[in-house]
């Protein structure tokens, strides 16, 4: 079993964003920065079975390179996994592939990262005690995919949440939201 764990989307100022959707009074979370990650970061609806995750590179790195190289937009989609191991196992052959990055994070927070060219984001899995299975804040995103995509993400789990789409939206506790809105 998986279970949606949030919608990472990096944004040019998670206060812009954070403004952005207080008019729909969902639950924002306070700023923090991650000086390791070079990122501030803010959670919005973290209360339900899922969240989103806004990013703002606050300094040179990882996350400012792909603000540099890709714009704003979708970063990852995050999942948890009861035995990550096993989850990982499940997807050879399926077309996904092991970020580099995974030897070290597997080792550090039993969490691992795939990726696919042409796919507009990388998912992070990550390993949990216990799934809570809760009404979702994200239940549904809407991805530029081409329909071929469908299959990789039955692989994964996330066909049921993410679809394939001519816009990017986001449902977030029943409200659709472009993603554009955001930036």
């Amino acid at each position: 079993m998986i279970l949606p764990s949030h919608v990472a989307i990096l944004v040019p100022s998670v206060r812009k964003a954070g403004d952005y959707l207080r008019q729909f009074d969902f639950q924002i979370g306070k700023e923090e920065e991650w000086d390791g990650e070079g990122t501030r970061e803010i959670y919005v609806g973290r209360e339900m079975g899922n969240s989103l995750l806004l990013m703002e590179p606050i300094k040179p790195g990882a996350y400012q390179r792909a603000l540099e190289k890709r714009g704003p937009g979708l970063h990852h989609l995050a999942i948890d996994v009861l035995n990550l191991e096993s989850y990982l196992e499940s997807l050879a052959g399926s077309g996904w592939l092991l970020h580099p990055m995974t030897i070290k994070t597997m080792k550090q927070s039993q969490t691992a990262y795939l990726a696919r060219p042409g796919f507009p984001a990388l998912i992070e899995v990550q390993e949990r005690k216990e799934l809570k299975d809760q009404p979702l804040f994200v239940d549904s995103i809407s991805l530029k995919l081409d329909p071929s995509s469908n299959g990789l993400l039955k692989h994964i789990g996330l066909d049921s949440v993410v679809t394939a789409s001519s816009s990017t939206e986001l449902s977030l506790a029943g409200r659709v939201v472009s993603m554009k809105d955001l930036f």
